[in-house]
């Protein structure tokens, strides 16, 4: 670089140099679209020596203005430079977008449910049993152990709750979980257990019917939305990326701003202003018509995410997921055709969004979460993980919007990684999400795993064929996993 600017200040060039391989990083990670290398370097560096009275901040947004397009860009790469010494105070715009993502990126996700359970917490003598029934509701929402009284209590009987037996449904009121054995479980009778079974499924039909987007639902959405908006932004940049690798960037000439072009410096002499050149896509150029990728996401919705959300928070993970998910896709059809399948104890194939019929609004938005939540909270007992990556990887062949066949099929299970409970061998999955590959037409098939029981999710990876199992513990890193599962289905 020094070559390039020998009348640049040295510890100028290293601000920049510094820069832009951190940039270069952030691309190998995913977390930016384009792979920044030591050309937009020397690019800057040549501004700097050729009109240094510019400075370093109008060199620089010269050079980078045609990728810094949305909010979220602005503020990863004015970040970026702003560690290493070079602020983007210049420009009004950087300001203003980096203010926008950081008002949001300040604002937590407000989780519920934070006490663990340990080995304190367990009921050894629930109260007898009788029919099951919701039990009575404390506006108080004080602690009830034991006892077949109250909804929303722990380690009782008969009553919605936690940790107890012979409940209709689940209902977490975020209280400490006290767990009865499972030889108390084991006493409630048959006819209990189908009277539950009833009240339960019948509570689930009211809870699917009522769902409409309120005032407290709206705000709901929005303590969800607001963790992840930078992650939204990230993603869909990814996302755009993915489609770009099969077209090359190419240097687009007569630019407002941009690298000058030497060819066109006779042309600056003569009073012309657009002598400058950018990296980018050029949309006069001829272009190959792709179709539309297709993808269908599997989400968890077994008993399990409700249980054990106050322990670690998977359900809200979930949720954030498939929420990024949804918005991220938004207005991408051209490119993507996708659709979300959720599975519980009570089936393998729940459908949330059909193919060609994505979600157009919040409140359709808002309706599927819910209806992701009240499978979890009400359905029965049991794990239909197999069958439910089975029948993803045979629908999504035979599911798309219009008859067409796609350029690839790409199957993304979201699990808890809660199958040693249910006596199910990793590498049972692992011959499914194989199998795939192996059809008429290839099914790129990949499990996320949100959360895990001690080593549980490494070794379920272990199992899966190389590259097709991924641990995800915090939802931000969603999109880079997202990108890399698409970007390795890019033939």
């Amino acid at each position: 670089l020094t070559c390039y600017g020998p009348e640049v200040d040295s510890q100028l060039i290293r601000q920049v140099a510094a820069s832009f391989d951190h940039l270069r990083r952030l691309a190998d990670n995913g977390d930016i679209s384009y792979p920044y290398s030591t050309r937009e370097a020397v690019a800057v560096i040549r501004h700097l020596q050729q009109y240094p009275q510019d400075g370093v901040v109008s060199a620089v947004h010269n050079v980078l203005d045609f990728d810094s397009f949305n909010d979220s860009m602005y503020a990863m790469i004015g970040s970026v430079f702003a560690h290493h010494g070079i602020e983007m105070s210049d420009y009004a715009s950087w300001q203003e977008a980096q203010a926008r993502v950081q008002a949001a990126a300040e604002k937590a996700l407000e989780i519920e449910y934070t006490k663990q359970r340990d080995a304190e917490g367990r009921s050894s003598s629930p109260p007898p049993l009788s029919a099951p029934h919701q039990g009575k509701w404390d506006d108080m929402n004080n602690p009830h152990v034991g006892g077949n009284q109250w909804a929303g209590g722990t380690g009782g009987s008969d009553t919605a709750g936690l940790g107890g037996r012979g409940g209709p449904y689940r209902l977490d009121r975020g209280h400490n979980v006290h767990q009865v054995s499972d030889e108390a479980k084991a006493e409630v009778s048959e006819e209990a257990k189908r009277a539950a079974r009833e009240m339960a499924k019948k509570a689930l039909a009211e809870k699917l019917t009522e769902i409409e987007m309120s005032e407290t639902e709206w705000q709901s959405y929005t303590r969800l939305l607001e963790p992840i908006r930078k992650d939204i932004g990230i993603l869909r940049n990814s996302l755009k990326a993915v489609e770009g690798e099969k077209s090359e960037k190419t240097w687009i000439k007569r630019q407002g701003h941009g690298e000058i072009d030497d060819g066109l410096l006779p042309d600056a002499v003569a009073g012309e202003k657009y002598i400058y050149k950018r990296r980018g896509y050029d949309d006069n150029a001829f272009k190959h018509i792709h179709r539309p990728k297709r993808l269908l996401f599997v989400v968890d919705a077994s008993a399990s995410m409700y249980r054990f959300n106050g322990y670690d928070g998977r359900l809200n993970r979930s949720l954030e997921a498939t929420l990024l998910i949804m918005s991220a896709f938004e207005g991408m059809g051209d490119r993507f055709d996708y659709g979300i399948v959720a599975h519980s104890g009570d089936s393998p194939t729940i459908p949330l969004v059909r193919f060609g019929d994505p979600p157009t609004n919040e409140k359709d938005m808002m309706r599927i979460l819910q209806s992701v939540v009240a499978h979890t909270q009400y359905c029965q007992s049991g794990d239909y993980t197999l069958e439910a990556v089975e029948n993803a990887i045979e629908q999504i062949m035979n599911g798309n919007s219009d008859g067409d066949e796609s350029d690839e099929y790409v199957v993304v299970a979201i699990s808890d990684a809660n199958l040693a409970r249910y006596g199910i061998h990793p590498k049972e999955l692992g011959k499914i999400v194989a199998a795939g590959s192996d059809a008429a037409a290839p099914v790129k098939a990949h499990v996320i795993f949100i959360a895990s029981f001690g080593q549980e999710a490494e070794d379920i990876t272990r199992s899966l064929p190389a590259g097709r199992g991924h641990i995800c513990m915090d939802t931000s890193d969603l999109p880079r996993i997202v990108r890399n599962i698409l970007m390795s289905s890019v033939e």
